[in-house]
Formats: structure tokens, sequence, C-alpha cells
């Protein structure tokens, strides 16, 4: 089913409306794997346009690169998913905030775009959101390995990773309430 620009945009406001009815943000527990490190464990995913590695090493120095960087929030998230869809919807009006606070935002596409990113492209410039950084998780590194998937290897999403400036792991969030983004910068952990 295709959605024409203008459907898809009201469907994520819809969604974002009903998001912002007066609930928090749901902060998860953090996967084992990520609780106990010190620094994100190694990647390997792919670039913007799904043909270079992006790798930990490009993630450090995409933070080194941004001055005042306090946070990386890694932004999760999948064409099909509508509470995805209203989670970007506010980070793109709340951008200037997320700047202004130190944190840098990624979105990190899972699963998708492997033959052709361009749907995921797509997707991203529908939401107003082409200038945010964008990774390519095809294999799902970003979150099979790091506990971020059910049993049953599903990713059960929105989900958004929040890291210090050094990369170590703080918290993790799931659905997106009335705090979101927030809660990027407020909650300390």
């Amino acid at each position: 089913m295709r959605f024409s620009t203008l459907g898809t945009w009201a469907l994520a406001l819809l969604a974002a409306a009903a998001a912002h009815a007066g609930n928090p943000t749901s902060v998860l527990p953090m996967p084992k794997v990520l609780a106990s490190a010190e620094i994100m464990p190694p990647f390997s995913a792919k670039d913007r346009n799904g043909e270079e590695p992006f790798q930990r090493r490009h993630l450090e120095d995409m933070v080194k690169r941004e001055p005042g960087v306090k946070r990386v929030a890694l932004v999760y998230f999948a064409t099909w998913c509508g509470p995805c869809a209203a989670g970007v919807v506010r980070i793109v009006k709340m951008k200037p905030a997320l700047k202004a606070n130190g944190v840098l935002t990624i979105l990190v596409n899972v699963g998708e775009g492997e033959d052709n990113p361009d749907p995921v492209h797509n997707w991203v410039r529908n939401f107003g959101a082409a200038d945010f950084p964008l990774i390519l998780d095809i294999r799902k590194q970003l979150v099979g390995p790091y506990g971020l998937s059910e049993a049953n290897g599903e990713t059960v999403m929105p989900k958004t990773l929040v890291l210090d400036s050094k990369l170590k792991p703080l918290f993790l969030l799931g659905t997106e309430g009335d705090d979101f983004p927030e809660i990027l910068w407020k909650l300390n952990r």
C-alpha cells in the first residue's frame, strides 16, 4: 500500500497527537550487554547510501566533529512503523532544542534498504528529516547483538538508545510520550 506524502504526514501527525496525550515516554530496562559496557560494543552497519560500512569508529568521528555533543540518540525506525513516524516528526520539530542541549540525533533504519535504499530515503525526506545523519542497519547489527530484539528476533519499535559523548550507553527508551524528545537531554542516568 502506498500513501501520498500528504497522507503519510497526516498519519504521522495523528500518531504524534495520540502519543502526546499525557503519556510519558517509556524507559526500558537496559539489555545486559549494554548495561555493563563502558563504550558501545563494536558494530558494522551501512552508511546512508547502503554502500560503505558504518562502524563505531565512524560514530566516534561524527561525535568529535560536532561541537558541544553531550549525548548521542540512536533513533531506531522502520518505514512501516507508525509510532516511529510520529517520533521523527517530533524530532524534526525540536531539532534546534536538540542541538542547543547537546543531543546528536542519528536515525537508524532497521532491516530495510538492502537492495534499494530509496524507499528509506523517501520516508526520511517525507518527514523533513533528510538532514539528520542516517545509518542503514540492514543486517540488524545494532539491535540483535545488543539485546534490543525480542526472543523471536523481531525488533519492537520505536526504540531510542541514548549514549554519552564517549559512547557509553546511558538509557533505552521505548514508545515516545509527551516528554519526547526533551527526555533525551533531561533524563539523568
